[in-house]
C-alpha cells in the first residue's frame, strides 16, 4: 500500500474563533492523534500558524502544542494607531501558510488545511494543478464555499475534535465514577 506524504497546516485563528462562536474548544491532542493514525498517510509536517496577542499569555498553550509534536509558526500582533482607535496589524497568517506550503511542495503528496478561509482557494487550485491532493477541514459556519471547487475532499469539524467538559464533583463524589456503578 502506498504511503501518502501529508502536510498538515492549521490556521489557528480561523478555527479558534469558529469553535469559540459555537461555545467549543478544539482539543489539539485529539487532532494530532487523528491525523497521525490515518492509514496509508505519513505526516511530513504538522504546523500550527498562530498570532500571539500581547494581551494574552499563550506560552502554556504553545508548549502543549510543541510537546504534542506540532511545529509552530508564530507572529506577534502589533497595536498601532491613535489612542482609543488602535488596531492590530500582522493579525493573520495567510501569506506564511501559502509560502511555507509552496516551499515544501516537493515533500508532500497531500495538503490537509484546517481553515475555511476562501483566500486559500488560489493555493488549493495551484496545488491541484501540480497533482497534489487537497483536503480542507473547517466549520460549516466559517467555510467559504469557493473552496468547494478547489479541494478534493472537504470535512466539517465535529465533536470528536472538541474538549469534553470535565465531570463535576458533587459532595466529594466524581460523577464519572457513578457511571461505573
Amino acid at each position: 500500500m502506498k504511503t501518502t506524504s501529508t502536510l498538515l497546516q492549521i490556521d489557528l485563528q480561523n478555527i479558534f474563533y469558529a469553535a469559540r462562536n459555537k461555545g467549543k474548544r478544539i482539543d489539539f491532542e485529539k487532532v494530532w492523534n487523528y491525523f497521525n493514525s490515518r492509514e496509508a498517510e505519513f505526516l511530513t509536517s504538522a504546523l500550527v500558524y498562530m498570532i500571539r496577542s500581547p494581551a494574552f499569555d499563550s506560552k502554556g498553550f504553545e508548549n502543549k502544542l510543541k510537546t504534542l509534536g506540532y511545529g509552530l509558526k508564530i507572529r506577534t500582533a502589533v497595536k498601532t494607531g491613535p489612542k482609543g482607535k488602535e488596531t492590530y496589524i500582522r493579525s493573520d497568517q495567510d501569506m506564511p501558510i501559502v509560502i511555507d506550503c509552496l516551499n515544501k511542495i516537493n515533500s508532500f503528496d497531500k495538503l490537509i488545511l484546517m481553515s475555511g478561509d476562501g483566500d486559500f482557494s488560489f493555493l488549493c487550485e495551484d496545488l491541484r494543478n501540480k497533482n497534489k491532493q487537497v483536503e480542507i477541514w473547517s466549520f460549516k459556519e466559517s467555510f467559504n464555499p469557493i473552496l468547494q471547487t478547489c479541494a478534493d475532499k472537504i470535512y466539517f469539524i465535529e465533536e470528536s475534535f472538541f474538549f469534553k467538559p470535565p465531570r463535576v464533583k458533587e459532595f466529594g463524589i466524581n460523577l464519572k465514577d457513578l457511571d461505573n456503578i
